[in-house]
């Protein structure tokens, strides 16, 4: 069979084989399944690739550092960066104890910490201590010039207000929580000025305090004795600032036991009165302690500051009257004279015509209640004297006015039975003491006996003869002007550690220089006891 003609396909086939053949320098590419081929190269470019959404949770967690926290993973995260997030309310508790520090303090039980405290708490503040009058004197607490009652106010505690007791204790003869004598509780509390405690703060340590004079807030204070109170008056600056207190630890059938004494101005930091100064203060009588202290001399009047006429008196004006008495030592005084009251006065510091002089039975009488026919006009006079035709008796009183119709600028303290003396004891003997006083117009002596020797003392025979008489200063012994033996003496009271008895003779005036001696047997030559010499 003959083939067709046309054209031949066999160039085609030669043209597109060298076109094969041609690609042979490249690098020869494997036909493959293009499914795998797609996912081997899906899978070498992953990092590139950003996460599919069916991939989430599994790229989340690799790159945690770099994404913030889920919502659905809020307690997870918290805890791992707890120091830069605050603290959620749901976790309070423990927040709160990380950063308490941060937190404001929460309130206090005051009693449990105050329970928890002990009591005893040194304190910087601790009063330093006072061992002699002179140091006393050189410390100067309260001053020296009137109106301080200040001294007058620890002699009279030191002297009179306390003693020692048989187990060698000092202990007070009144209740300070009753008020007596204006004492009352002192609270020493912390004071803001100080910085600290006025004293010691100690557990058991109870704290009272005396000195202020005003009646109306202390009227226990008017008990005080008149050397305290004279000087006390509301128109002079200062009249009433002296404090004592005294501390407490321990009370036994209503005594007090006194275990330290401290002495400040008005609560200003003070000082602590040695066991020893006490009882050099002890040994001194008031006008001997007065002057080791630095007064010049001790007068036992009281000075009334006059206003300036027609003007109305201010506290902070001069007491230029007072300053000025007590610079010339003036005084004014009743003393006894044969039995009657005589008004001296002495170193008045003013010239003047109608200055006068009162004499008064007490010293709650009014200044116009003077005792007739009992004052006198100095007529210039500053010093000088007036016999008056009174008889004299305990608790009189004199007066000084600088003109007919003012107030008093001095006047003396209320005579004393016994011209403020102390009862003498008997040589070697302390249960029995003597004192010479007087009645009105008389001279008398009372005798002390201590309770431990009963009532039957006269009857034994140490004293059985012994006797009194009464004397002038320098006598001999034989030369007495009364006597009475000791076995008649009647007793009239007691106090707390004697039995009182009196003479009962009430034969001759008082009068100056009068002294009282006690002999142990019927002779001279066995004298036992001397009182002063009455000055009064």
């Amino acid at each position: 069979m003959k083939s067709s003609s046309g054209p031949s396909l066999w160039p085609l086939v030669l043209f597109i084989f060298s076109l094969l053949t041609g690609l042979s320098a490249r690098e020869e590419l494997p036909i493959t399944n293009l499914t795998a081929e797609f996912n081997r190269i899906s899978l070498s470019r992953q990092i590139e690739l950003p996460p599919s959404k069916t991939n989430l949770n599994q790229t989340s967690l690799s790159r945690q550092v770099e994404l913030p926290p889920l919502k659905t993973n809020l307690n997870q995260t918290s805890l791992s960066r707890q120091v830069e997030l605050p603290p959620l309310k749901t976790n309070l508790n423990q927040t709160s104890l990380i950063r308490r520090v941060k937190l404001t303090p929460p309130r206090l039980n005051f009693t449990e910490e105050f329970n928890k405290t002990p009591v005893s708490r040194p304190v910087k503040l601790t009063p330093p201590t006072i061992h002699t009058i002179q140091d006393l004197r050189n410390i100067n607490v309260f001053g020296f010039q009137p109106p301080s009652h200040g001294f007058a106010l620890l002699w009279w505690l030191c002297s009179s207000e306390t003693y020692i007791d048989i187990n060698g204790d000092t202990v007070l003869r009144s209740n300070p929580n009753a008020g007596h004598y204006g004492f009352h509780h002192f609270y020493n509390l912390f004071d803001n000025n100080l910085g600290d405690h006025l004293l010691p703060v100690v557990a058991g340590v109870h704290y009272y305090t005396v000195g202020n004079l005003n009646p109306n807030t202390h009227p226990g204070a008017i008990n005080l004795p008149y050397d305290v109170r004279r000087y006390y008056n509301r128109n002079i600056l200062n009249s009433n600032s002296e404090r004592l207190i005294i501390s407490n630890t321990w009370v036994y059938n209503g005594v007090f036991n006194v275990q330290s004494i401290y002495i400040t101005n008005h609560y200003h930091p003070g000082y602590e009165i040695a066991p020893n100064l006490v009882a050099q203060i002890r040994n001194l009588n008031l006008g001997n302690f007065l002057n080791a202290v630095g007064y010049p001399s001790y007068s036992p009047a009281s000075c009334h500051v006059i206003p300036p006429p027609g003007r109305r008196r201010k506290r902070e004006a001069s007491d230029w009257e007072c300053i000025d008495m007590l610079k010339s030592e003036t005084s004014v005084q009743v003393v006894a004279r044969n039995g009657h009251a005589t008004l001296l006065w002495e170193n008045i510091p003013w010239n003047e015509y109608y200055s006068w002089v009162g004499l008064y039975n007490s010293e709650t009488e009014g200044d116009k209640n003077y005792i007739a026919d009992a004052w006198q006009w100095t007529y210039n006079a500053q010093s000088g004297s007036y016999e008056t035709s009174t008889q004299i008796h305990p608790g009189m009183q004199a007066r000084f006015f600088r003109s007919e119709y003012a107030r008093f600028v001095l006047k003396s303290p209320r005579i004393d039975e016994a011209c403020w003396e102390e009862p003498v004891q008997f040589s070697n003997d302390e249960n029995f003491l003597i004192l010479l006083v007087f009645r009105t117009y008389y001279a008398g002596v009372k005798l002390y006996i201590n309770k431990s020797l009963g009532s039957n003392w006269q009857y034994k025979d140490k004293y059985y003869y012994g006797w009194v008489g009464f004397y002038y200063r320098g006598a001999p012994n034989n030369s007495y002007r009364s006597w009475q033996w000791l076995y008649n003496f009647k007793e009239i009271g007691e106090n707390s550690d004697y039995n009182v008895y009196t003479d009962g003779l009430n034969e001759y005036d008082i009068t100056a220089d009068m002294e009282v001696r006690v002999f142990c047997n019927e002779a001279y030559d066995c004298l036992i006891a001397t009182t002063p010499s009455w000055s009064c």
